[in-house]
């Protein structure tokens, strides 16, 4: 229950980030704890996920960045890569606020 709840927390919070894409199903009943997104500048340039994945870890949140060993779903979905943020029982909406956060805070970095 506690990852399913977080998981909706998650995607609620980050839908509203502009530029930000999440992939995979919309509810979080028909997904893990998993969330996969993508990052694109106002021009509709994608940034690389090892690029947001650095901005997050200098900030302090760890994701993961790449093809997640999924290089043929990637094909399909028409992404290179992928940033993932993994939710469990040790996090809490505080985690999910950082994270909001931070990727908020791209437009410093980004230039949105």
């Amino acid at each position: 229950d506690h990852e399913r709840d977080i998981t909706a927390y998650a995607l609620q919070g980050l839908r509203a980030l502009p530029g930000l894409t999440i992939l995979g199903p919309d509810e979080a009943v028909d997904r893990g704890g998993a969330v996969s997104f993508t990052l694109a500048a106002p021009d509709g340039q994608p940034i690389h996920p090892h690029d947001v994945s650095h901005l997050l870890d200098s900030r302090g949140i760890a994701v993961r960045a790449g093809h997640h060993c999924a290089k043929p779903l990637m094909r399909v979905l028409g992404v290179n890569a992928t940033a993932r943020a993994s939710l469990y029982l040790y996090n809490d909406r505080s985690d999910v606020d950082a994270l909001a956060d931070a990727l908020d805070g791209a437009t410093d970095i980004f230039g949105f």
